[in-house]
């Protein structure tokens, strides 16, 4: 096929086809990241010295691909000296071990951090993710990602099967095989700068109760409410969904119903409103029993966090940023950008 540009005064033509970019090619990225390598990792004897060059290509091109992937127009960033010590980290840390699932997680981290640029907070924050994850072990690494999965990550649901189907989804990967923590693990987690253990503990209930409380109520009379008659031409209402001969809110969280407030003017009754979505759920044992019944996994699960530190643990932007590339590794390029969760 053939192609022709034209292009005025002080403009810029490009023409793609195959791996040309815009500025540096792919070919150049991977010329610098191995030169980065040569030039800083430590000499080593010669069988060694070969496996971790070895390593070192191997992790570059993984990282390359994916990069090319996800974000092509960052390769120009493989200029910036920062970055090159970021991808120096990568190479060092998966040539000396060797460990994949290692090598996976800082190979998601340095994507994201690829894509940054200008010393912003989400930059700074994934280089010291970078420098973290290695001294973390796999263990807690998963464990991290139990946290982030039940306490910061929140999929929305209109109905109760797409609540079961989430939490198939979202968490049963997360949580398979998790090893009940020990105090000197979330100890170390937290001494590595990714968490802290807080007075403050959150029940296994709790975490869907403040997900998804139009989910998990028994409703209301509407007697019980007088002063709701007058807005049920509002939306504002609906047939609860576990019992049609009662009402609940017409939201199954705070979000929804925040939405409807902005609609229309409740004037003093919408803090009244903001409690009745939260009124009346259904019990702690009745949450258990439907969650645990969804899979095996969950029942042990909850044990876990009943008797661990992880539900009193509150992560730190290193430890999101290390426990959301642990999940997207699990869940797929589908699972949102950590952008939300470093804003």
């Amino acid at each position: 096929m053939n192609q022709r540009q034209t292009g005025g005064d002080n403009s810029t033509n490009y023409q793609v086809a195959g791996d040309l970019h815009a500025g540096l090619s792919y070919r150049d990225v991977k010329e610098i990241a191995y030169d980065v390598f040569r030039q800083n990792f430590t000499h080593l004897a010669a069988d060694a010295s070969a496996v971790a060059e070895e390593r070192a290509r191997e992790i570059c091109d993984k990282f390359l691909n994916k990069l090319i992937e996800e974000s092509p127009e960052s390769l120009g960033n493989a200029k910036n000296p920062d970055f090159q010590r970021a991808l120096f980290r990568v190479q060092e840390e998966y040539a000396t071990t060797g460990d994949e699932n290692l090598g996976d997680l800082l190979v998601d981290m340095l994507v994201d951090r690829s894509k940054q640029s200008g010393g912003s907070f989400r930059q700074v924050v994934l280089n010291e993710a970078l420098k973290t994850a290695p001294r973390l072990t796999s263990e807690q690494v998963a464990m991290l990602g139990a946290v982030f999965m039940a306490r910061y990550v929140n999929v929305p649901a209109r109905s109760i099967p797409q609540m079961y189907a989430n939490l198939r989804n979202y968490w049963l990967p997360v949580i398979r095989g998790l090893s009940q923590p020990s105090d000197a693990n979330m100890g170390h987690i937290a001494y590595a700068g990714c968490g802290s253990i807080s007075l403050a503990s959150v029940t296994f209930t709790q975490l869907f109760l403040e997900r998804y409380p139009g989910l998990l109520t028994l409703g209301f009379e509407e007697e019980q409410y007088s002063w709701i008659s007058e807005f049920k031409d509002k939306g504002v209402t609906m047939p609860c969904l576990r019992d049609p001969t009662k009402l609940q809110l017409a939201a199954t969280n705070s979000t929804e119903l925040e939405h409807i407030l902005t609609k229309v003017n409740f004037g003093e009754y919408a803090d009244n409103l903001r409690n009745l979505l939260k009124a009346n759920p259904i019990s702690g044992e009745a949450i258990h029993a439907e969650i645990e019944a969804l899979d095996s996994e969950f029942k042990r699960f909850s044990e876990i966090w009943a008797n661990s530190a992880i539900k009193s643990f509150d992560l730190t932007s290193v430890g999101i940023a290390i426990a959301h590339a642990h999940c997207r590794r699990l869940l797929g390029s589908a699972f949102p950008a950590v952008d939300i969760w470093l804003s």
